[in-house]
């Protein structure tokens, strides 16, 4: 785990020393957010195989955010402005509180011209 912190660490130091700033604007930001709660479920599988501490804790808690992650990036990435029927499906697969995260990553990432433009 150390070893982790220190390559991170490098990095940062490295781009700071050589002024490389990486500005990521919300809008770019929220169309990924399912990938990168999926990528979170990724590590939290790995970090605990990579340390030999392996139980089903982890487990489940990993594949749970890769499955949420999978299933909020195909609905905000899903360009149809839905029902309130297909918005209420969304919530019980999502589970609620990320259907709401999610919801308002999608209006982030789109404007209502752009949603309006595919519908």
């Amino acid at each position: 785990m150390p070893f982790y912190f220190l390559v991170c660490c490098f990095l940062c130091l490295f781009a700071l020393r050589n002024k490389i700033i990486i500005i990521i604007h919300m809008k770019e930001f929220a169309k990924y957010i399912g990938v990168i709660v999926m990528l979170i479920g990724v590590a939290i599988l790995v970090i605990p195989f990579m340390m030999g501490s392996t139980n089903n804790t982890n487990l489940i808690i990993g594949l749970l955010l890769v499955i949420e992650g999978m299933l909020g990036h195909i609905f905000v990435n899903n360009m149809k402005k839905g029902s309130k029927l297909s918005n209420i499906i969304w919530a019980i697969i999502l589970l609620f509180i990320p259907y709401v995260l999610f919801l308002f990553f999608k209006k982030k990432a789109y404007s209502e011209e752009e949603i309006a433009a595919y519908n």
